[in-house]
């Protein structure tokens, strides 16, 4: 018996390694055009630290990490899906109905965070709020 529990323990633990994201870090040169030219646009002052290409049998994402402290991540499609920062984001990159919302009812705050979630938008204030709303940008919730 002890046996057969040693035998599928290791064989339970091949599958889980096998069905595991490949991550693989690649060097700037390797970094899609289109994925710099959002660096470029909306982060111009800031350069690509760290790049990172995450594959499994279904699908493709990079993490991008910047010297001004920021993660970018963008999907197969090389289109931004996330953005965490710990300072203000540049309003470049928020769409400008949430940015005007964000500015008319927390002008005291700012944006540090901006997230597609399950066919949402979140955003992150720098006190900790998170504001969700949808694709078009109308508000459906705040959570703290």
């Amino acid at each position: 018996m002890k046996i057969l529990m040693t035998i599928g323990t290791i064989v339970l633990s091949l599958l889980f390694m096998t069905g595991c994201d490949k991550e693989t870090v690649i060097p700037e040169q390797n970094v899609p055009t289109e994925i710099k030219n959002y660096v470029s646009s909306h982060f111009s002052s800031c350069s690509i630290s760290k790049a990172i290409k995450e594959t499994d049998e279904n699908d493709e994402m990079y993490e991008i990490t910047l010297s001004c402290a920021v993660k970018l991540e963008f999907n197969k499609q090389k289109e931004i899906i996330d953005i965490d920062g710990t300072t203000k984001l540049p309003d470049s990159v928020i769409p400008s109905n949430i940015l005007s919302y964000v500015n008319s009812n927390y002008a005291t705050n700012f944006i540090i965070g901006w997230e597609l979630q399950s066919g949402n938008q979140e955003v992150q204030l720098n006190n900790n709020l998170v504001l969700i709303f949808n694709m078009a940008g109308e508000l459906l919730r705040v959570e703290d």
